[in-house]
């Protein structure tokens, strides 16, 4: 634990939300799949083997019953994670056994605390996985964890209670506490003062009263004894915890409550919304539903969910161009679609191949409307838990896609957002920077939010194709010099920059349709004239490609501009670059 490749692993990059779902779609062949890094892939890697989901490069069985309760309850799913964190990380460890619930902390004195217990190590070696710990409190539902004051990067925090989890995840901490202490017996005293490694208080907060209430709980469900203040656990290894926590998420009472005729009513109402709007049908789970799918995207996904046509067409997706419009059909009973396919041009249909049936569809209509009407407690469980199984069978199920008169199908939903970034999103965006593998291949390339400031020297200011190399060889740098090459690496300029000619490409396109437009019309507002870009079949956006290619596509207009009857300067592009980008990504922001 004293080793610094123990604890600084992670760079400073903390397991991510989005990265999850395409994690679960490849599993051992992630680390070749994905559109991170290397620095990145590394990191996450570090964070699968201290959370005990790959073992020697292997998924292990914890990943897959992961992976079952992340679909149905992300956050529990999370919170396993972390409690696995717990004992497979040093950092993670040091932080929940010596930062306390009283106050915000900076990264600094979080670091101190770090070298308190490690005094060996240096405070640049330890500021990594305290960065690290800290994104992934920004990136995962971790964030529940703690709470931030301020904004930005660095902001301060402060651990919170955390009251409320599922009886299992409090279980799952038992059961892995006793494996690291090697007994069954745990005394209840030792549980409330903290005085164990790995306790529910020092992993979660847990506090006093919601802890004995919970312990109440798993002695109903039959995972532990109590006797004179003392838990006796079952001779069962905390994997089997799981599994009984992913049977009882789907299993709840199947018969039919009774209902007045006021309550009849007004389920009747509610059927009615909820065929009209399903998005209410999920509540706030909606939100996990749309971020399973988003997954990994490269490009926002405008995400919207139907069972039958109501007036949907394109101009329902509203938003930038450069954005993908998704539209999630929801099956109810078999119903057959009335969607006019033709009106959504360049939309996303997407029909998981799970469906709720009809007796679970009145089901969940008797207990949402008792939700509301009695003391719903008990309802608006069964409720959730028909929602979560529903959620976690269409995650998991197959699916058809439609999109411009083609269609096709997955083996799984929540790898979607991959099928879109590698197939779908190309036959939207043909001219796109996505049809470039090794542009594709990198996420970063993709973050909207900075000016890039060296991308503008790089491809504007480099005077010859060999400066420009010479400049480009680091870095993300290397990866964006792949917007002037073919698929074979060889370059589709000449030795000063020019485009050559016969050569397919996508920026090779971009520049010839904007030069073509330009040269037709006089006093051009290039700022406003630029704006085609960013519809299909281009798509660029704000972001470091963005910038890339508005950047070089200015310097094949150079000496060609005029404001004002005056050839505009190096410097005026740079502005007029920068505005440009600028409204491109105020209108990204507008979804």
């Amino acid at each position: 634990m004293n080793s610094k490749r123990g604890i600084d692993r992670y760079s400073t990059f903390g397991l991510r939300d989005e990265w999850l779902p395409s994690i679960f779609l490849w599993e051992e062949k992630w680390t070749e799949r994905n559109n991170l890094g290397p620095i990145q892939v590394k990191a996450v890697e570090s964070w699968l083997e201290g959370a005990g989901l790959i073992i020697r490069k292997r998924v292990t069985p914890l990943f897959r019953r992961i992976r079952d309760i992340y679909f149905m309850k992300p956050e529990s799913a999370w919170q396993i994670i972390w409690t696995e964190l717990y004992h497979g990380s040093p950092a993670v460890r040091i932080f929940c056994d010596r930062v306390g619930f009283d106050e915000y902390l900076g990264k600094d004195e979080i670091t101190g605390i770090l070298k308190d217990e490690e005094p060996n190590l240096t405070e640049s070696t330890l500021k990594n996985p305290v960065s690290a710990i800290l994104n992934m409190f920004e990136h995962s539902h971790l964030g529940k964890l703690v709470t931030f004051r301020g904004k930005g990067r660095g902001r301060p925090i402060k651990r919170i209670h955390l009251n409320d989890p599922d009886p299992h995840v409090v279980a799952y901490c038992l059961y892995r506490l006793s494996e690291e202490l090697e007994t069954e017996k745990i005394k209840i005293n030792d549980l409330l003062t903290g005085e164990v490694p790995g306790c529910p208080l020092k992993v979660f907060g847990l506090e006093e009263k919601p802890l004995k209430r919970f312990l109440e709980e798993l002695e109903d469900y039959g995972l532990l004894n109590i006797a004179e203040e003392v838990i006796y656990l079952k001779k069962i290894p905390s994997t089997e915890v799981l599994e009984t926590y992913i049977t009882s998420l789907k299993t709840f009472n199947t018969e039919r409550p009774d209902l007045n005729p006021d309550e009849i009513r007004l389920r009747e109402k509610l059927r009615d919304s909820l065929m009209e709007n399903p998005e209410r049908l999920f509540g706030e789970r909606i939100h996990d539903l749309y971020h399973f799918i988003r997954g990994a995207s490269l490009r926002e996904l405008i995400t919207v969910c139907a069972t039958a046509d109501g007036g949907l067409t394109s101009e329902r997706f509203k938003g930038p161009g450069s954005s993908i419009p998704l539209l999630l059909l929801l099956r109810i009973d078999d119903i057959d679609f009335k969607i006019n396919f033709n009106d959504l041009r360049n939309v996303i249909v997407i029909c998981p191949d799970v469906a709720l049936s009809g007796e679970r569809f009145e089901l969940l209509l008797d207990h949402l409307t008792l939700a509301e009407t009695r003391d719903g407690g008990e309802h608006r469980r069964i409720a959730e838990r028909i929602i979560a199984t529903l959620i976690g069978d269409m995650m998991q199920s197959g699916f058809r896609w439609y999109l411009n008169g083609e269609s096709g199908g997955g083996d799984m939903l929540y790898g979607v957002s991959e099928m879109i970034n590698s197939e779908l999103s190309r036959r939207i965006f043909p001219f796109g920077p996505e049809n470039i593998p090794e542009i594709r291949g990198n996420r970063n390339l993709w973050k909207i939010g900075k000016d890039y400031p060296n991308v503008f020297k790089i491809f504007f200011l480099s005077r010859t194709l060999d400066e420009f190399r010479r400049k480009s060889t680091k870095g993300l740098f290397r990866f964006l010099s792949y917007l002037l090459r073919d698929t074979n690496g060889k370059w589709i300029v000449d030795d000063d920059l020019n485009l050559k000619n016969g050569t397919y490409h996508p920026v090779k396109a971009m520049v010839e349709v904007t030069v073509d437009r330009l040269s037709k019309k006089e006093n051009v507002d290039i700022v406003e004239e630029l704006r085609f870009l960013l519809e299909p079949p281009y798509g660029l956006k704000g972001d470091m490609i963005g910038h890339a290619v508005v950047s070089f596509i200015l310097r094949t207009l150079r000496g060609h501009i005029t404001r004002n009857g005056s050839i505009l300067k190096d410097v005026e592009l740079m502005e007029i670059k920068k505005e440009i980008l600028e409204r491109w990504k105020d209108q990204l922001q507008l979804i």
